[in-house]
């Protein structure tokens, strides 16, 4: 599917603040699945016990990783080459940490030429199915930095139970979510975020 800029946008709301999860790719079949703990609201009604958000985006074009043992910005910090059938345990090794920036998708070159020179893995499909980007980020303790970017064509959303999501729901919830949190809803208390003092 076509990405519009809104889409863009309404997204990088919903992604804000997301747990990330896990990450793997069937290299066989293009696909990458990511899965986020979003916040999320519904229209009405309690907050969902499940937050869980699996992202599918296919087909891939390509995967870049860069796992360095250092700080973000140290230029001679360690590079950790690793398969990328090892991805979603080298995710899962961080434990779940929030990703946050409020821009994800579609993001400019130049914050990938930042790692692009150090990767530990760089896996290539079609060039023609590098239509979108997704970039994640792990920081953890102690000095250990994850980045990822996945180039892809289409993208969808599902549920744990397998339920496919409406990308305009994702985005709805997202942004219902933060409303409420300025807005003072309950149902955004508990997650240990904060609106700044006006």
């Amino acid at each position: 599917m076509k990405l519009t800029t809104e889409d863009i946008h309404g997204l990088g709301v919903a992604f804000n603040e997301a747990t990330l999860l896990g990450a793997e790719v069937a290299t066989s079949r293009h696909i990458c699945c990511i899965t986020l703990a979003v916040l999320a609201l519904p229209p009405e009604g309690p907050k969902p016990e499940d937050s869980r958000l699996q992202i599918i985006l296919h087909p891939v074009g390509r995967v870049a990783a860069s796992l360095r043992h250092g700080q973000w910005d140290d230029e001679k910090a360690e590079v950790e080459p690793f398969d990328i059938e090892k991805l979603l345990n080298i995710v899962q090794s961080f434990h779940g940490l929030p990703i946050y920036g409020w821009e994800f998708l579609d993001t400019p070159e130049e914050k990938f030429t930042r790692w692009s020179k150090r990767l530990s893995l760089d896996w290539q499909g079609d060039p023609s199915d590098m239509i979108h980007n997704l970039t994640l980020f792990q920081d953890g303790s102690p000095q250990r930095i994850l980045d990822l970017r996945i180039w892809f064509r289409g993208i969808e959303f599902r549920r744990p139970s397998g339920e496919d999501v409406p990308i305009g729901t994702v985005i709805a919830d997202g942004k219902r979510w933060w409303d409420g949190l300025y807005s003072g809803d309950p149902r955004t208390q508990g997650q240990g975020i904060f609106p700044l003092e006006k």
